[in-house]
């Protein structure tokens, strides 16, 4: 079986996956549009998160499309990552864990490796969260409904999950040996889902089934188009630099209202407005097999418009990361020190704050991997601890513990 061959199947091992665990996050990703959950791949994720000023035809990255040019086989990545979290709060704890559905990208090289298209599919945002807390209400008495109320014990069930995917089709080309320009159109499709159910119980607690049940179901589908433009270039010899744009784009949104009792649904249909989002990096060697880099990536939130509930916690988010990586060799009798080591750091602001503060993370990253037999690809992994959150700012606080693994495979065309 060729690498290309092993690494579908392996991609649709893992779609089946995530797609059959049920996943948690934390409480942060309760509210608004939901948690970042993008992946790269794995030597990314090792050194902090930096890749845009990346091209490497033997690892290639789909961080900017423009590092693409140069590739002289097929390749076919895959990504994905789980993640376990302690979430604080005043009152309680709570650990869950998460396994994401994985990215999958193609990379087709043409005209002599000069210009590539590309392809691919990847979650963007994701919420997956569920809670229930005891309820006390006041209803007429079944045994006396004319007399005063009495208190009804029962539980409040919420349900929020969905997932914004994104299917990126572009292309990159070489303008010369120090310029690559890149673009893709991304469709953008997805789901928010809420659940709001009460149960409440009979007075004295008896019973199998509830006295009173109330359910509330929303849902926004989500369906939208956007366009990112990358630049790759290398103004000297030891120096890469690279930038990526998505311009202000906006997402049809239908709003459907179903309750419980109540006859039919109500539907809506609006738009909102997502602002234009970048990112800017650098990479050079430092000494030997060890190189530098870092990326910074603006989202500035605070534009978003079109769902007032979510724009009013809305923010400008951003997010920098530094990291080094010593790259691979092939020395024969090498052992381990044939293998690359990244380490990195990271740290970003959510777009919207939670408990009237920002959220803020912070994270660290170490990373390696391996080459295939006659360089037909590659495995790669990351393991990071993450801080998020303040308890006394936000009202909770997170540490997660993630794991990255990604799979690139590379197969001759020609």
């Amino acid at each position: 079986m060729s690498a290309c061959a092993r690494v579908a199947a392996a991609a649709a091992l893992l779609l089946s996956l995530g797609a059959a665990v049920s996943s948690a996050q934390s409480p942060f990703a309760r509210t608004n549009i939901g948690q970042d959950i993008r992946a790269s791949d794995a030597r990314i994720e090792g050194r902090g998160g930096w890749g845009v000023a990346e091209s490497d035809t033997l690892s290639p990255s789909f961080h900017n499309l423009a590092g693409l040019p140069g590739l002289r086989h097929v390749a076919i990545s895959v990504c994905g990552f789980a993640a376990l979290t302690a979430s604080e709060t005043a009152t309680a704890d709570r650990n869950t864990s998460r396994l994401t559905t994985p990215s999958v990208r193609v990379g087709l090289p043409l005209l002599d490796g000069r210009a590539a298209v590309t392809a691919g599919f990847r979650a963007l945002r994701g919420t997956q969260y569920t809670s229930v807390t005891p309820l006390e209400t006041l209803l007429p008495d079944p045994d006396d409904p004319l007399g005063d109320p009495v208190i009804f014990h029962g539980t409040e069930t919420l349900v929020r999950e969905g997932t914004q995917f994104e299917v990126p089709l572009g292309g990159a080309y070489r303008v010369n040996d120090r310029l690559s320009v890149g673009a893709s159109l991304n469709l953008v499709r997805g789901v928010v889902r809420e659940r709001l159910r009460d149960d409440v119980g009979t007075p004295d607690g008896t019973g199998d089934s509830p006295y009173v049940a109330v359910s509330e179901v929303l849902t926004d589908d989500i369906n939208g188009l956007s366009t990112t433009w990358s630049v790759l270039a290398r103004p000297w010899r030891n120096l890469s630099v690279g930038a990526t744009v998505t311009p202000g784009h906006g997402w049809d949104m239908t709003r459907t209202r179903d309750m419980l009792g109540l006859p039919g649904t109500r539907t809506q249909a609006y738009e909102v407005r997502l602002p234009a989002t970048w990112a800017v990096g650098a990479q050079m060697p430092v000494r030997g097999r060890w190189r530098a880099g870092g990326e910074f990536e603006s989202q500035p939130f605070g534009g978003f418009a079109g769902n007032d509930a979510w724009a009013a916690d809305m923010v400008d988010a951003w997010r920098w990361s530094v990291g080094v990586e010593r790259v691979e060799q092939w020395r024969r009798r090498g052992g381990w020190r044939n293998l690359p080591l990244r380490l990195g750091l990271s740290r970003q602001r959510w777009p919207y704050q939670v408990g009237g503060a920002d959220v803020l993370e912070t994270r660290i990253a170490a990373g390696t991997g391996l080459t295939f037999r006659e360089q037909s690809g590659h495995l790669d992994v990351a393991l990071s601890y993450g801080w998020t959150g303040d308890r006394q700012d936000n009202g909770l606080a997170d540490r997660t513990w993630r794991l990255t693994v990604s799979l690139a495979g590379l197969e001759r065309w020609w």
